[in-house]
């Protein structure tokens, strides 16, 4: 419980600070691209379909590189710390897929007043799940590359399939590798995909990072 008190107060503070300036800066930045031509897209929407996985991918790698040895460090086991950081994940997915969907409504009320026109953007299960993901792939990567060293590369393209699920059902995220239009194809049924890739992700991590040795990181 404290390690899980721990991640949300230090690391959903510092999560909802990044996604306030980033909001603020994309709409600075469409009513300067306003000045010069037609809005045509939602500046949001490219913030929260592509960039926001990355910053959850990174957030994953943090938890696992530099907070487990801290907490192993302080007296907590492996297995603590994991139960307590794949719950932290589940809350900042959903923290994240708040602040998604709260700009959405705030830039909507913004391009309807200024008559701009908007692209779509996917449903909030959509954006939970794939922040669920892309954090849990992650922290999969980390503990890869924490207990094999160099040989944690072989880590990436199981990630990497884990989380080219996840874009199915969002607009403008970009198609899987060598498939278009993939929203066609199982319908809602990639939700499930997405919660499962969630599940191996996690288990993944479990197997490796349960017992790796660990040191505590001075930089």
């Amino acid at each position: 419980m404290k390690i899980f008190r721990h991640l949300t107060t230090s690391l959903l503070v510092f999560c909802a600070m990044v996604a306030a300036v980033a909001f603020a800066f994309v709409l600075v930045l469409t009513f300067v691209v306003s000045a010069f031509r037609s809005v045509e897209i939602s500046a949001w929407n490219v913030v929260t379909s592509q960039i926001a996985r990355w910053f959850l991918f990174w957030v994953g790698i943090y938890v696992i590189h530099n907070l487990l040895p801290i907490a192993v460090a302080h007296g907590r086991t492996r297995r603590e710390f994991l139960a307590a950081g794949f719950a932290f994940t589940v809350v900042l997915a959903l923290l994240m897929t708040l602040f998604a969907w709260l700009g959405f409504l705030v830039e909507g009320g913004i391009y309807s007043l200024m008559d701009w026109r908007a692209d779509e953007h996917g449903l909030p299960q959509a954006y939970f799940l794939m922040f669920l993901v892309w954090c849990a792939a992650g922290m999969f990567c980390a503990a890869a590359f924490g207990r094999f060293g160099a040989g944690g590369i072989f880590s990436v393209p199981i990630g990497v399939v884990l989380v080219a699920v996840t874009t199915a059902r969002i607009p403008g995220s970009g198609n899987l590798p060598f498939i278009r239009n993939v929203p066609s194809y199982l319908g809602a049924g990639w939700h499930l995909m997405s919660l499962a890739a969630f599940l191996v992700a996690l288990a993944a991590t479990w197997a490796i990072a349960r017992d790796m040795p660990v040191r505590l990181r001075t930089t």
